[in-house]
């Protein structure tokens, strides 16, 4: 989880939305990684100790879920949590790729 992962590599059809990313500042792409890396490092460090990743999943999502709908709206927040679930199903797909 706490690595970025390159679909661009195996999936060139979304290569244009990545050069959109490649644009931004990338001193502030990496002081958002860092925070991203250091709230999973605490997260797995927490499930581990609790014995309980569900719990420790579900609280979080729910603390993101609902600090996002208050800062972005609903729409923007569903949109954004598709999108994670389709990194998944992504990133998923390319640990299974067999050429």
């Amino acid at each position: 989880m706490g690595s970025v992962i390159y679909l661009h590599e195996r999936y060139k059809t979304i290569n244009a939305e990545f050069e959109d990313i490649a644009s931004d500042d990338v001193l502030e792409q990496r002081r958002l990684e860092s925070i991203r890396d250091g709230v999973e490092s605490m997260l797995s460090l927490i499930s581990g100790i609790r014995k309980d990743p569900e719990a420790v999943a579900l609280s979080s999502a729910r603390f993101g879920i609902m600090r996002m709908c208050q800062l972005y709206g609903r729409a923007e927040t569903i949109a954004f949590v598709g999108r994670c679930i389709d990194t998944v199903e992504m990133a998923e797909d390319a640990l299974n790729y067999t050429p």
